[in-house]
């Protein structure tokens, strides 16, 4: 049969089904009379449940499980679900295409700043990329290649950053993004991270030109928007100004510190929405972004803190991406600690370091030394695993880690000693962890999982499975999905769908996915919904 057969027969399956979990479905499939007629047809779906079987059970890669014809089939279903999605966390600059950034790229590399912008590309992206010529070049610079770290992956959103150069730039921008996610991946509602000022002192993450004002930019999104808006009534957005946290991204040549930095930002903010009274119903949030690693104590908080409660007072929600990086885990529960008890978020973005295992997470770095030690190799102290053994707590024995940090080898009994230390090390994360996640459900505190932005960026994850989506969503977290930089991370709204269902292919009912991303509480309405499907097919 053909793609479309079975496409429809899924379709028929799911709708009559109300949305059981995808490996509930794929067993009713094979027992299905549907299927059972059409035996090349039950053949996709065996070979493909054996698949997510194997998947389930190995560190296999996901990418031959979505390009299996029963998963381009469920994608195909996903797109035309009536109800499009909500996508809760993109960032403008890592959301734009190749065909988008090309021409435009061009005109700037023509006109007067091409000596310091080719300059800064030559920096960001090395020596032998220039000259840059085609889409295709395009695209492999604004793609996160096999150098994956967070500071690479901040530094490759340069390419777009140096098109964003006006007003009118930003409206084409937004149009683009709206147009391409809704017809492309069924996104009805966008939640858009961009930054309001990137002026900065820091010449690494400095922009050659002049800087685009805030009301530019704003405006600019906005008319984008709006324009496409106008031509898909069903659209929505919400635009959340998001600010860069460290300490040391500033304007020093304007500002003598962070705080007032920040504060002036805030002022220009309610001031811009004073102005323009029709931005108040789509500037109804903030954000922060930006390498978290070393913004985890209370005193990382405060330079911030008075600038988001002004925000507050005028019906502003805070969110922030916090629990995404650490250099400890503890630090990353403290972080997520600290954002929300200093500055009161409303929703936390990302916020893996509340789902990984501790218990999982400190042997595998037990395991990972002692290989090290075995082959009598030092550990770094800059590593994940010598950040971690600095902080654990050696008491009377600090000779073990001194050991591990000059590739000594171990005795027995240091490695009861490592063992202990690690195992006390995990009990207490976990506990803090749980004290956290508790609060943050009882707080009704959101959370937003990016689930391809977790895996390739905090190497917290072994694979795709491990993400804690399902854990978080039975633990009554109040959840939503975003793809983070789409483009960047070479993924879309489909696909991070798709992949949560693979990765709890048990237990996720797709009924309740659907909830989550199209913000439907009402299940009923999901089944009809499903229902109108297959009546149209």
């Amino acid at each position: 049969m053909a793609g479309h057969d079975l496409e429809r027969a899924l379709t028929k399956l799911i709708s009559e089904t109300n949305g059981v979990s995808l490996l509930d479905t794929l067993e009713l499939a094979l027992h299905s009379m549907l299927f059972k007629e059409h035996p090349e047809l039950r053949a996709q779906v065996e070979a493909f449940r054996n698949m997510l079987f194997d998947y389930a059970h190995s560190s296999r890669d996901i990418e031959p499980l979505l390009a299996h014809p029963v998963s381009l089939a469920l994608e195909r279903i996903l797109k035309r679900f009536p109800v499009p999605y909500q996508e809760e966390h993109t960032h403008l600059t890592g959301s734009l295409t190749a065909e988008f950034i090309h021409p435009r790229l061009m005109k700037v590399l023509a006109g007067p700043d091409k000596d310091v912008v080719e300059a800064k590309i030559r920096q960001v992206y090395g020596d032998d990329v220039l000259p840059i010529e085609s889409v295709d070049d395009v695209d492999r610079l604004i793609r996160l290649g096999d150098d994956i770290s967070f500071e690479r992956y901040l530094q490759v959103l340069t390419l777009a950053k140096l098109v964003l150069v006006d007003r009118q730039a930003h409206a084409e921008a937004a149009y683009h993004l709206a147009k391409t996610t809704y017809e492309s991946y069924n996104v009805g509602r966008i939640r858009l991270k961009f930054s309001l000022s990137r002026a900065t002192s820091n010449a690494t993450d400095a922009l050659p030109g002049k800087v685009v004002g805030p009301e530019d930019v704003v405006l600019g999104l906005y008319d984008g928007f709006e324009k496409f808006r106008s031509e898909q009534p069903d659209f929505d957005f919400i635009l959340s100004p998001s600010f860069r946290k460290e300490s040391f991204f500033f304007d020093a040549s304007r500002f003598k510190s962070k705080h007032d930095d920040f504060m002036s930002q805030v002022e220009a903010l309610l001031g811009l929405l004073d102005r323009y009274p029709h931005l108040q119903d789509k500037v109804i949030d903030v954000d922060t972004v930006g390498d978290e690693r070393d913004h985890y104590r209370k005193t990382h908080f405060e330079e911030m803190r008075l600038g988001f409660r002004k925000l507050q007072f005028r019906g502003f929600g805070i969110r922030s991406h916090h629990g995404e990086t650490w250099r400890t885990l503890n630090r990353g529960v403290q972080a997520v600690d600290n954002a929300m008890n200093i500055w009161h978020i409303d929703t936390l973005e990302h916020g893996v370091s509340l789902g990984v295992n501790p218990n999982y997470y400190f042997h595998m770095i037990f395991e990972r030394v002692m290989e090290m030690n075995h082959k009598g190799v030092a550990i770094d102290k800059q590593s994940r695993e010598g950040l971690e053994l600095m902080g654990m707590r050696w008491n009377k024995h600090p000779e073990v880690p001194d050991k591990l940090f000059a590739g000594e080898p171990l005795n027995a009994s240091d490695r009861q000693r490592f063992i202990k230390t690690k195992f006390h090390s995990a009990r207490e994360v976990e506990h803090y962890q749980h004290d956290v996640l508790n609060r943050m459900i009882n707080k009704g505190v959101g959370l937003v999982a990016l689930p391809s932005s977790n895996i390739m960026l905090t190497t917290s994850f072994p694979t795709y499975k491990d993400h804690p989506f399902s854990w978080w969503e039975k633990k009554g977290v109040k959840l939503g999905v975003g793809t983070d930089n789409y483009v960047t991370l070479n993924t879309n709204f489909i696909r991070e769908m798709l992949i949560l269902l693979y990765t709890d292919m048990e237990l996720l009912k797709i009924t309740k996915l659907l909830m989550v991303v199209t913000g439907e509480n009402r299940r009923p309405v999901i089944s009809r919904h499903l229902w109108s499907m297959r009546q149209g097919r």
